[in-house]
């Protein structure tokens, strides 16, 4: 091949590589002033029939047409020319002066920190233009990084879709008119563990560069890196480096997607608040005593090396990002001014289930010896005692809020309302308390969470217990947290410390996966939020699903979902978004239920927030600055935010595509209704456009909410009264006895209909149930006996109803009659939609009834103890 004339135009001059699929030449453009050197990549098909060669062609032209479109960055070779010739590819790209960064990187060599920075900034703002054109490398490693000689920047090399191209061509392995999409292209120890499976994302890119980071700072090659028990990295740093950078690429690098940045402009955001000398506080070591003081060697002002790793005795501890306090000080605004004479007060948020309570206790008794007033509910509660005021007061005037967060404590509804409620304090107070601190309790992010809370904490740093040895150094380090003398100044929410409303990185309400088929689950599963799109313990409700499916496919169309809790309403937004991404629509989830209190204060931050969470959730670029101008209203901005900039952008590799836009919890906009009116005209409009203009035709709206519309807005305004109306039911008896079956139960028809009794068919209640039956934690008539009372199996939803009851004072003299009549009563619409929307109640017109025996039994009981019944 060396001095073969290629195309008519590229000598070849040597070999650059070879391997399985093909060669790389080093070539001379002989049809250039000077003979310009490039690149090029020959690659031979394994067959030549009539058949494969058209498939490999399409193949090739289209991945020819995506190098195009990269090479128009400065730090991406340019693509010069595709052709085939006698039956063989080449592509031939721009040669780039330079050398490999492996050769910067030899074993036992460390960088600094500020070169460090450098390389991640400079690999991101690459990867940062690479994933707005829809692609994802799937390789970076050192040697796909060249310095360039003549200006010393990166430029990224070899890109994954073409090895996949590669393999496909050359192995023979194309079907259809697309190749497989599922080989898993990258090299061991930069690659991440999704894409070792073949289902890689724009953040596996990033896992890969943060590796190469790490090699940098640690002078270790990642394979000889070790992993703990949750899979994540333990690394060492050979010189000073900030926590920040610690944190971020710790982020970076993580085993679960979830748990990364979002996008490369999320984690250069991120990179811009690296300080490079540690701030005060920080340096002021005498005041931290933490559980890894003794790796630090001393606690003077300088910092010596740490080991780094997210467990809680090895990384260089970061309490503030721990407890969501931004680094900037000033003093807190003690208890005493709150009428205390002294300590801080801590709410103790636990399960009652294994070691939770034992942990608590040990907490509760630190806190309490050191002169602060914690509060736990199984110690400070006395008998008789309203406990969901007592509950609601203690979360308002809390200075820190300790979440012991188990696997049970994931799973309760009393937990993740007062993680709510504590979200909705901070947003409303100048100091942004209380300050949330979370320990997960044998608990590995790894391990599947309700959507909602992670949404609250991703952005927290999080500690771990695994066994009771861990107990005495997270005790200490809480402590030091709560004695601190410093709390934050005022923060915004670009503040990498300070939790944002943005949900989790990637996906669709955290935990519906979109990069793959689902595989069907064979265990029974405990109920906790949205059923995965990947269960088999999903029940249709026919012929609800099929019509969803078939409106989605219609240009512009609107689906309303409307359900009281827990009936299921997430779920089936999940499964329509996943059909959305079958049809290769782009799929956003949106959950109102995550936007801060103060978002709702005015109509402009309200669209401000809805068009960047769906700019960010597309993986594309805030640029709100540049398409919101002052003379027109917000409506007006937000509309053409849509059509100028995140339609357009809805681009796949065959063109324009259509945007699927899941708004879920709706009903928080219900609540404010000076900017309701507006804002659901708006969607309004929106839908109305799509008959006049095919741009909108692309936008697809579903709209979830549990309750009726009980704000007036104009019949020609509201989104309410067009398009695919869905008012989820309760499971029938066949859909009961069908869910009894997938758990391997073998119920008579006479259990069913006790249980259909107890509990109508009220979704999450009847999977609870068959799922602790499936597990044999109860007998048939333990469920029974102890169904209403505060030990039994619905204790802790039967809580949840009595604290959402109570957040609504209104509606207790309402429900309480309820409660009190055997037969339906007629109730003011608005209270009954408002109780309809909790679950408490079925509707028949104006005529409420209580949902079920279950709830009938509990609440008179409470009523009757609060003297609210006679």
């Amino acid at each position: 091949m060396i001095g073969k004339v290629l195309g008519s135009r590229y000598q070849v001059i040597r070999v650059l590589g070879a391997g399985n699929f093909g060669q790389t030449f080093l070539a001379e453009d002989i049809h250039r002033p000077g003979r310009a050197k490039c690149v090029v990549k020959y690659l031979r098909p394994a067959r030549t029939d009539a058949s494969f060669l058209p498939l490999a062609r399409s193949l090739f032209q289209r991945e020819a047409q995506t190098l195009e479109r990269l090479g128009s960055h400065d730090q991406i070779p340019r693509l010069l020319a595709y052709f085939d010739e006698d039956a063989e590819f080449y592509l031939v790209q721009d040669f780039i002066e330079g050398h490999v960064l492996r050769t910067e990187l030899p074993p036992g060599c460390s960088w600094s920190e500020a070169d460090v920075i450098d390389l991640l900034r400079d690999g991101l703002k690459i990867l940062q233009f690479v994933h707005k054109c829809g692609v994802i490398h799937r390789d970076i490693k050192p040697d796909n990084l060249i310095r360039r000689q003549n200006d010393h920047k990166l430029v990224l090399i070899d890109f994954g879709a073409v090895k996949q191209m590669r393999v496909s061509i050359a192995g023979g392995t194309l079907t259809g008119d697309t190749a497989v999409n599922t080989i898993a292209i990258g090299t061991p120890g930069y690659m991440p563990p999704e894409q070792a499976q073949g289902r890689p994302r724009p953040c596996s890119d990033l896992y890969a560069l943060g590796m190469i980071g790490i090699q940098a700072l640690s002078g270790e090659n990642p394979l000889q890196l070790p992993q703990d028990a949750y899979g994540c990295w333990n690394w060492r740093t050979q010189g000073k480096v900030s926590d920040r950078l610690v944190q971020i690429l710790n982020r970076l690098v993580h085993p679960s997607v979830f748990e990364r940045y979002a996008t490369a402009e999320e984690a250069l955001g991120a990179l811009d608040q690296v300080e490079t000398s540690p701030p005060l506080w920080q340096r002021l070591g005498k005041f931290l005593r933490t559980p890894v003081q003794d790796l630090w060697g001393n606690t003077d002002i300088t910092l010596s090396p740490a080991t780094v790793s997210p467990e809680p005795e090895k990384t260089i501890p970061d309490i503030r990002a721990m407890a969501d306090i931004p680094e900037t000080a000033e003093e807190l605004p003690t208890s005493q001014s709150r009428g205390s004479t002294l300590g801080r007060y801590v709410f103790i948020s636990h399960s009652s289930e294994g070691s939770d309570r034992q942990i608590a206790e040990a907490f509760f008794d630190a806190l309490t010896e050191a002169g602060h007033h914690p509060f736990m509910a199984s110690e400070s509660i006395r008998m008789g005692e309203g406990w969901a005021q007592r509950i609601d007061r203690e979360l308002k005037q809390c200075d820190f809020f300790l979440l012991l967060l188990s696997q049970d404590a994931a799973q309760s509804e009393m937990v993740l309302e007062e993680v709510r409620t504590v979200r909705a304090l901070q947003s409303q107070r100048p100091d942004h308390r209380p300050f949330i601190l979370p320990v997960r309790v044998n608990f590995p992010l790894d391990l599947p969470l309700n959507y909602e809370l992670r949404g609250y904490l991703h952005r927290l740093q999080q500690r771990f217990w695994r066994s009771p040895a861990d107990t005495a150094a997270l005790v200490n380090e809480v402590l030091d947290m709560v004695n601190a003398t410093h709390s934050p100044a005022l923060a915004s929410t670009d503040n990498p410390n300070f939790p944002t409303t943005g949900g989790v990185s990637g996906q669709a309400s955290g935990t519906m996966s979109v990069d793959a088929p689902p595989v069907p689950v064979a265990e029974p599963e405990l109920p906790e939020g949205q059923v995965e799109v990947a269960s088999a313990f999903y029940i249709e409700r026919p012929p609800i699903e099929n019509r969803c499916r078939e409106t989605l496919l219609q240009p512009g169309s609107l689906i309303r979902i409307k359900a009281p809790r827990q009936m299921g309403k997430t779920s089936l937004m999940a499964r329509l978004l996943y059909r959305g991404h079958q049809e290769d629509y782009a799929t956003v989830p949106l959950s109102f239920q995550l936007a801060d209190a103060q978002v709702f204060t005015d109509l402009e931050k309200l669209l401000r927030w809805f068009c960047a969470g769906v700019g960010r959730r597309l993986g594309l670029e805030n640029r709100l600055k540049d398409y919101w101008d002052d003379i027109f209203g917000s409506k007006y901005n937000c509309t053409a935010y849509f059509e100028e900039y995140l339609l357009p952008n809805c681009k796949s590799a065959s063109g324009d595509r259509p945007l699927v836009l899941g708004l879920d919890e709706v009903d928080r906009v219900f609540e404010y209704p000076e900017i309701a009116s507006d804002f659901f005209g708006l969607l309004r409009a929106w839908h109305e456009e799509a008959k006049n203009r095919d741009l909108w035709r692309n936008l697809r709206l579903i709209v979830v909410h549990g309750t009726e519309v009980y704000i007036p807005l104009d019949i020609n305004q509201s989104p309410f009264n067009v398009g695919l109306a869905i008012d989820l039911p309760e499971f029938n008896a066949e859909q009961i006895c069908e869910l009894s079956r997938l758990h391997s139960l073998d119920l008579s028809q006479d259990q069913l209909r006790e249980l259909q009794a107890l509990i109508g068919g009220h979704p999450y209640l009847v999977r609870l149930t068959l799922y602790h039956l499936a597990r044999q934690d109860m007998t048939w008539a333990d469920l029974f006996r102890d169904a209403a009372t505060e030990t039994g199996l619905f204790r802790d939803h039967l809580r949840g109803q009595w604290w959402h009851l109570h957040q609504r004072q209104e509606l207790v003299p309402a429900f309480a009659e309820v409660v009190k009549t055997p037969e339906s009563i007629s109730l003011d619409a608005t209270l009954g939609f408002k109780l309809h929307s909790l679950g408490l109640v079925t509707l028949n017109g104006n005529l409420a009834q209580v949902r079920c025996d279950l709830y009938r039994r509990y609440f008179r009981e409470r009523f009757e103890q609060s003297g609210t019944l006679p």
